[in-house]
């Protein structure tokens, strides 16, 4: 899997064994979508290779956190860092979302999810994340193309579907009511 853009354009990620990582495709997509990441603060949960994050680094955001239980996930996402030069700019969590989403205390202009295939995010999962948004920031989650948030529709910017995938964008704008 290659970069598709920024400054990493063309590096390659190491992708661990048995995960669905975001196709460029969608990456490209996404990442067109939102538009200026420069200085931006990135959260990317289920991260996976870190294939979004380490997009998001090299189109300029300014720091990333990666959040991932699996530890093959987390020697690849460290891996990649390292090869890319970028330790320094990443920061991550092996540990449940969930249990990052208790700890945590920062605010994120952009965060992205990709939970496993099967896996639904519930509501209140939904709405912690959307609580860690700055005012202005993006939550972007992956889910298969059926998956609707209709409790959410207040918070919901735009959906977009690639095939079996959709992708939904979710504003952080804290003035909107649930």
């Amino acid at each position: 899997m290659k970069i598709s853009g920024g400054f990493l354009k063309g590096r390659i990620l190491k992708t661990p064994k048995g995960i669905r990582p975001a196709q460029s495709i969608v990456r490209k997509a996404i990442f067109d979508t939102i538009g200026e990441i420069y200085d931006k603060k990135v959260l990317d949960i289920f991260a996976g290779s870190g294939s979004f994050g380490f997009e998001a680094i090299s189109r300029g955001a300014s720091f990333c956190v990666f959040v991932e239980e699996n530890i093959n996930c987390v020697k690849i996402i460290e891996e990649n860092a390292k090869n890319l030069g970028i330790l320094d700019k990443i920061k991550i969590y092996k540990m449940d979302f969930k249990k990052f989403l208790i700890l945590n205390k920062d605010k994120f202009d952009i965060i992205f999810a990709s939970p496993p295939y099967k896996f639904i995010l519930k509501k209140d999962s939904i709405k912690k994340i959307i609580y860690i948004l700055k005012e202005d920031g993006i939550f972007i989650l992956e889910t298969r193309k059926e998956i609707e948030f209709k409790d959410f529709k207040n918070f919901i910017l735009k959906e977009a579907i690639y095939g079996e995938t959709k992708i939904t964008y979710f504003t952080g704008c804290i003035s909107r009511k649930f």
